[in-house]
């Protein structure tokens, strides 16, 4: 019966294990050194060879030459692990044995010895799909475990195993497997099976798989059975369901040279073709990515030549700034087009939207332009600033010449001067109009009125055309008569306000009485 090959090329040993010498090392010096936990908790992506890992080191600690850090294979013991037929060795499901029941018939069963190997090994996949009550259930099993069992469990989602659950347990973490790795280990299966395989056609596979050796192989085996002379690369992105690569050339020329009517046109060619709008739309990403991260300098990165070349030259003459706006659009749009009922117009929008967006420029460019150009540099002239509107503002020829009509003119012409000088609660001037004694109801106005008196006086001077001398006392310090004038000094002082004289111009009155303010 004919076997696929992910399983027919299954690790048999740690050192078949692709891409994990960071955690196959630390096991086999573990065992070398009799120094193994009793409990093993493996994490990481998919097809990366957690459950491989787990079924080798159930053969290393029970071969019956070992315990070793690499397995005989021959053993009867090695030979059922390898079937799936070893009765002291248990694979179990998590995701079809959730329940605590399931869990007390593990418990029950650890505690009797193994019938042929020399541990009873429980490896448990997918650990993280157990109830919350099964791993409570399992704690105590788990961290006092019988001296003849030992627990390994595998894991997707590490976040979703409950922390008693892993400060009970020895973790490794499983990473992707890099893509030259994966190119090479699907070559030498390419050449045990006798597949004709384009280096380009197995570059693509290797990104496709995204670090999962499974996922790559599946995919081998899927395209082998497409073609049965050599495979190239358009085979593979037919099959894989991805846009070929020329269409993938005509939209980035077209995004780039701002094209619109090519892109309108590939786009609705792609969907025409029946193609996932989706997968268009990450090819895409992960081409600007690669755009952006080569006009940086950066050539480190997993491409075919070929591709690598049309990219550095398609975006010689683009800034980075530029490729970098085009890309953050692109990321910040992935969730309108993932829930988006009409794809193919989003995807549109998308793409007008980064054409139709003004070009940034290199700033280096920009100031290398600007050092090297001969003469000065133009400057553009500062336009005239307006005119502030003062039709509201008095002519100064309207005041009169008193200490009212100067406070207007502080009004319309220095506004923080007018606040400043109305704070004082009283104003007593002079019987021979030489000078103006502000007095202030606080200590603090009056410090503010004293280091403003020069700018004051400057601005009375200006007023009167003559010296004025400005004085700022404390309001106590008024003597009785400045705090009580007589009846005809207000009635003079009142008859004095421009804004009396000018109602009683208005209406011909006639000032019968004046009170003083209480």
């Amino acid at each position: 019966m004919y076997q696929v090959i992910a399983r027919k090329f299954r690790p048999q040993t740690f050192e078949d294990i692709v891409g994990q010498g960071h955690v196959t090392g630390v096991i086999k010096n573990a065992i070398e050194l009799n120094r193994l936990p009793h409990a093993f908790i493996f994490s990481g992506p998919r097809g990366v060879g957690k459950t491989s890992a787990a079924r080798i080191l159930a053969k290393a600690i029970n071969c019956e030459k070992g315990p070793s850090s690499t397995p005989c294979n021959a053993c009867k013991i090695c030979e059922d692990i390898t079937a799936s037929r070893a009765v002291d060795i248990f694979e179990i499901d998590a995701a079809s044995h959730t329940s605590v029941e399931n869990i007390r018939d593990l418990i029950e069963n650890a505690r009797y010895a193994p019938s042929t190997a020399r541990f009873k090994t429980f490896i448990i996949d997918e650990v993280h799909m157990l109830s919350r009550s099964a791993f409570n259930a399992l704690l105590k099993t788990l961290e006092e475990p019988p001296e003849h069992v030992i627990f390994i469990m595998a894991t997707t989602e590490l976040a979703k195993v409950p922390v008693t659950v892993l400060s009970r347990c020895q973790r490794y973490d499983f990473r992707r497997i890099p893509v030259p790795e994966i190119i090479a280990h699907l070559s030498s299966i390419a050449s045990q099976e006798q597949i004709s395989i384009s280096e380009d056609a197995l570059m693509i596979i290797a990104l496709q798989a995204d670090g999962s050796m499974r996922d790559a192989q599946g995919m081998l085996e899927h395209t082998a059975a497409a073609e049965t002379r050599e495979i190239d690369a358009p085979t593979v992105e037919r099959m894989l369901g991805l846009v070929e690569r020329a269409t993938m050339h005509d939209l980035l020329e077209a995004v780039i040279e701002r094209d619109v009517t090519i892109v309108l046109d590939v786009v609705g060619r792609v969907y025409q073709f029946g193609h996932d709008i989706l997968q268009l739309y990450r090819s895409l990403m992960e081409s600007f990515r690669n755009m952006m991260v080569l006009k940086s300098g950066y050539a480190n990165i997993s491409l075919p030549q070929e591709e690598k070349a049309f990219l550095q030259e398609l975006i010689r003459p683009v800034p980075f700034e530029e490729l970098h706006r085009m890309l953050s659009v692109l990321i910040h749009s992935e969730e309108d087009l993932k829930f988006s009922s009409l794809p193919k117009v989003t995807l549109e929008t998308i793409l007008l939207r980064i054409i139709s967006a003004p070009a940034l420029t290199d700033i280096q460019e920009l100031m290398r332009t600007v050092t090297s150009r001969q003469g000065p540099v133009p400057v553009r002239p500062a336009a005239p600033a307006a005119a502030a509107p003062d039709k509201h503002r008095k002519p100064l020829s309207s005041l009169p010449q008193s200490w009212e009509g100067f406070v207007a003119y502080l009004k319309d012409h220095d506004q923080p001067m007018y606040a400043m000088v109305t704070s004082a609660g009283r104003t007593v001037e002079d019987q021979d109009n030489t000078g103006m004694t502000l007095y202030c109801a606080n200590q603090f106005m009056a410090e503010q009125l004293r280091r403003a008196l020069p700018d004051i006086r400057k601005k009375a001077q200006a007023f009167f055309k003559k010296d004025l001398q400005i004085r700022v006392e404390m309001l106590e310090a008024a003597g009785p008569a400045e705090k009580k004038p007589r009846p005809s000094e207000v009635r003079a002082n009142v008859m004095k306000s421009p804004v009396v004289k000018e109602i009683l111009s208005e209406f011909n009155g006639v000032v019968r009485d004046v009170k003083p303010g209480e």
